[in-house]
């Protein structure tokens, strides 16, 4: 929640999250901290192995993350592998682009501008 001195405060509950949609498919929840007019969005998304086996990573804009929990795999079309461990921090540009794999269930902390 973004209050008139414009600052954000959010707390996790099992109803804050929402189903994200991303390309018409189901691409895990996400529960927002951010969702500026000027294009900042912040907030935590999860998504489990079933539903992240394999699906199309090509951010809109900068997504710098900290993984809080699982593990994934970025495959880039050139065959590099790019491991996504807890405690990690990464950030990938717009243009970026490559097949996510997801091996445990996987929550990140993520801010994109």
């Amino acid at each position: 929640m973004t209050n008139p001195a414009g600052y954000s405060i959010s707390s996790v509950t099992a109803q804050s999250w929402e189903t994200y949609v991303e390309d018409g498919r189901k691409t895990g929840e996400i529960h927002w901290l951010v969702q500026a007019e000027e294009g900042q969005l912040a907030g935590l998304w999860r998504i489990d192995p079933a539903e992240g086996a394999e699906i199309p990573y090509k951010p809109a804009a900068t997504d710098t993350f900290h993984v809080i929990e699982g593990e994934a795999e970025l495959e880039t079309p050139d065959g590099e592998k790019i491991e996504l461990v807890a405690g990690g921090i990464y950030s990938f540009p717009v243009g970026f682009t490559a097949t996510w794999r997801t091996r445990s269930p996987f929550m990140k902390f993520f801010v994109a501008g």
